[in-house]
Order: structure tokens, then C-alpha cells, then sequence
């Protein structure tokens, strides 16, 4: 399947307002139909699961689940120019392509807590100190239906990759604890209803695309409709430097070794890193 490029799209503008803004919609960037068509069948894996009766539904590696002869179909989601063009514009040469997973919202889904995406956490939660001006990561959500408000589109706060970060972990005594008392208060604003609107929901048509950096303070919203699925594929490139196995640890992330090395030469060069590399069970470096 060819990936037609929006060209209506001003990529230069799309890169300054990643760099400034933290994130950019970038709409129609794959065929409507073949978006949905995707949807449907990423559904259908997912229904495969124990947890079919929970809500929201999340999927690791959407291409180790596929049959072989699928594959090619789902390529534009880690292949897309523009995307690519954008990653690269935040991290340089030589960046990863980890995982590509898939997070069904459906009716009556709660909006998860406001977070900023690994590795952020981990340094918080290790009380090490996190460097600044340096970007672990660009983030890609496909928008495979339609996204709005009212069905939990992702929520992102605008300039957020500037401040601290906004994620929370439990004590030996259950206890949450944050990265300092500013993050915590205003968390808890956001979280407790966002009485300025500070929330921006990254909304668009099936065939769209939100790229955002890492360390945004963002969150998946509340799907308060009735009869609306919501489907993205996360689509996540890390920098060249990146190890997988520190403060990473979604082995579910990876490819599978014989999934890898069936993929097109460059799809296997961003895939440094296959989920035979890392152990069984959930003892990563600290």
C-alpha cells in the first residue's frame, strides 16, 4: 500500500510547531477507507484477548499478531514520509522504531492519569535528576476512526514538554508520590476537571495523525458517547541512544525476531531491538 503525503501540508510549519508547541495534528495522512478497514481488523485481534471485557483494550506490536501476508497493509503506520520526516527532525540519524500498539477506546472508558511517556517516569520514580533540552522521544497516535472529545481522543496541555514531569508512582507503602509540589498541584487541577480548558484534545478524521514529543503532559480522554469505538495505533520513535531495557521495559513493544526480519530493509534498520533480547520476566535494569 502507497502512503499518499497530505499536500496541503506545510512540513516546515508541522516542525516548528512540534519543536514550540510540543505536539502537531496532522490530518488525512492515509486513505479514509483503508484507515478503517484497519481499525476493523486491529479489533478483531484485540477481541482475541482475555480481557475482552474490559473497556479499553490495548494490543502490543500490532505486527506480531498479524498473518505474514498482512503485513504490507499496516506498513504505512511506521513508514509514513511526513512522520518519519518529523522524528527525524527531533532526533536525529539513526532513530528506533519501538513498537506499534494498539489502544481501543470503547464506551463508558475512563481517561487515564495525565502522564508523559517512557522514559520520563523513570527518573522521577529513581530520584535522578532528568537532563533537559534532550528528547527521548517522538510519539505518533494514528487516528484509524474518527477522534473527538466526547470519544476519548488524546488530551495533550499545550508547552507542556517545558516543565516538570507530570508522572506519579506508589511508595513501598502505596503511597503517590511526584516529582515536586508544582507538578502535584497542577496535576490535580488538571485532573480534577480543568476549570481553564487548558486541555487541548487532539480531535480528527480517520486517516489522521497527532505527532508529539515525550515529554508532553498528556492523557487518553473518557469516551462518554453512547456507541463510538475509538481506535489509534501508537507508533513511538526513540533516539539512536535509547535502550529498550532502561526505564523502558515494554518488551511487548518490540518485534518478534522472525517478524523483524521478514520486514523491508528499512523497517529492520529501525528495528534494532527484537523481544527475544530481553528476558521473560519484568527484572529490567533500575
Amino acid at each position: 500500500m502507497e502512503t499518499p503525503i497530505n499536500t496541503d501540508l506545510d512540513i516546515d510549519l508541522a516542525k516548528v510547531k512540534l519543536t514550540e508547541y510540543g505536539y502537531v495534528l496532522l490530518p488525512n495522512l492515509i486513505d479514509r477507507e483503508a484507515a478503517t478497514q484497519m481499525a476493523e481488523r486491529l479489533k478483531e485481534l484485540s477481541l482475541r484477548r482475555a480481557d475482552s471485557a474490559n473497556p479499553f483494550r490495548h494490543l502490543g506490536n500490532l505486527f506480531n499478531h498479524l498473518e505474514p501476508d498482512e503485513c504490507d497493509s499496516f506498513l504505512p503506520l511506521i513508514t509514513n514520509p511526513v512522520v518519519l520526516s518529523l522524528a527525524h527532525h527531533v532526533l536525529g540519524e539513526g532513530f528506533q522504531a519501538i513498537g506499534s500498539s494498539v489502544a481501543w477506546t470503547k464506551p463508558g472508558t475512563q481517561a487515564s492519569g495525565i502522564h508523559g511517556d517512557v522514559p520520563m517516569g523513570w527518573f522521577a520514580e529513581h530520584s535522578r535528576p532528568f537532563p533537559e533540552n534532550i528528547c527521548f522521544i517522538v510519539q505518533c497516535n494514528w487516528m484509524l476512526t474518527d477522534f473527538t472529545r466526547e470519544n476519548g481522543a488524546t488530551e495533550l496541555l499545550p508547552m507542556s514538554h517545558r516543565l516538570g514531569i507530570p508522572n506519579m508512582w506508589p511508595d513501598e507503602n502505596g503511597d503517590f508520590h511526584f516529582m515536586n509540589e508544582q507538578v502535584k498541584k497542577l496535576r490535580a487541577e488538571l485532573e480534577g476537571g480543568d476549570p481553564s480548558n487548558r486541555l487541548v484534545a487532539a480531535e480528527g478524521s480517520a486517516g489522521s495523525a497527532v505527532v508529539f514529543l515525550g515529554g508532553m503532559w498528556h492523557r487518553s480522554g473518557a469516551n462518554v458517547t453512547a456507541d463510538e469505538d475509538r481506535v489509534g495505533v501508537l507508533t513511538p520513535y526513540h533516539a539512536r541512544w535509547v535502550e529498550p531495557g532502561w526505564g523502558l521495559g515494554i518488551k511487548d513493544s518490540l518485534l518478534k525476531r522472525e517478524v523483524r526480519d521478514r520486514m523491508p530493509a528499512h523497517v529492520q534498520e529501525m528495528s534494532w531491538h527484537v523481544t527475544e533480547d530481553y528476558p521473560d520476566r519484568d527484572d529490567y535494569p533500575n
